[in-house]
């Protein structure tokens, strides 16, 4: 059994914890193209709202998975809240709006889920309280993993990007490369794809699994979409990967954990997916954007002494 199928509740209760943090994040910080604005930042302990601005205050919200804890900071206090097995949603929402209110920060969001299945507001949702320390331990490991691959793709390459985060509509870890070229979503009506489609682009990002896929899985998204076309997948990529036409993306899913070989193979799958999206583009400037960096090696990455 795969780790979404085992933990499944486990990773729903999660996930509608970072939508409380996300919507947060939504409503106070500064907008920017493809939604960039409303990523969570990966940390050492969990998740965290980064540094935001209601008034003349200043504060961040983390989820500690490490410890089990929700933590609002401000430029004098913390103050922790507690995670536990039983606690349900509508639980988790009323203490995080009323410690901050308690601090001087008035937070108002919209507690419907985004992009779920199911639409109960938060404050009234007690059928989601599935948290385990252990399960949330290993999620934060998987996205540390996946925000760590991901950055060492992105981080060299010459081209506007958006940086790993943690897309908590869909609880994902992703990156984007975005191309100076308008390529509007073709309905206005859908408020968040207009906004996350509105460039020519390519995503890369991973999510725990679902209900098709049973394991963690990175994937590679090019935009404009591609339409009724299987690209190819050559020996460029590492063994298993796979163009879905029905998904639009290519796919490598991760049956085997995270280990060195993995982390290898995941940097394999990135760089030629980007190829394949790149060419099937037809962006100009390949050479420009992989050119490498003038810069001395620095200790990203070393064992410790």
């Amino acid at each position: 059994m795969g780790f979404y199928t085992e933990y499944k509740n486990e990773i729903t209760t999660l996930q509608l914890i970072s939508q409380i943090l996300g919507k947060i994040r939504l409503e106070y910080a500064p907008q920017e193209p493809q939604w960039a604005h409303v990523t969570l930042d990966i940390t050492p302990r969990g998740f965290s709202t980064g540094l935001l601005r209601r008034g003349d205050t200043h504060f961040e919200i983390e989820a500690d998975l490490s410890r089990g804890l929700i933590i609002i900071k401000t430029e004098t206090h913390d103050t922790h809240i507690e995670m536990a097995s039983g606690k349900p949603i509508s639980e988790y929402y009323q203490e995080i709006i009323n410690t901050a209110a308690a601090e001087g920060l008035k937070l108002y969001i919209n507690t419907k889920p985004q992009e779920m299945d199911f639409k109960t507001p938060f404050e009234d949702d007690v059928g989601h309280h599935h948290y385990n320390d252990h399960v949330a331990n290993i999620v934060l490991k998987w996205f540390q993993f996946a925000r760590d691959t991901e950055m060492q793709f992105l981080a060299p390459l010459r081209h506007r990007k958006v940086h790993p985060g943690l897309f908590w509509g869909t609880f994902d870890v992703s990156c984007i490369l975005i191309h100076d070229e308008f390529e509007p979503f073709p309905d206005d009506s859908k408020v968040i794809e207009r906004a996350a489609f509105d460039e020519h682009m390519i995503e890369f990002g991973f999510w725990l699994g679902d209900d098709t896929f049973e394991y963690p899985t990175f994937f590679t998204l090019p935009y404009p979409f591609v339409d009724n076309e299987e690209l190819a997948t050559d020996d460029s990529f590492p063994e298993g990967s796979y163009f879905s036409a029905d998904m639009a993306e290519y796919l490598y899913e991760m049956k085997n954990g995270m280990d060195g070989v993995e982390a290898e193979n995941v940097q394999q799958f990135l760089e030629a997916s980007f190829r394949g999206a790149f060419d099937h583009l037809k962006w100009q400037g390949f050479n420009h954007c992989t050119e490498p960096l003038k810069m001395g090696d620095n200790q990203y990455g070393d064992a410790q002494d």
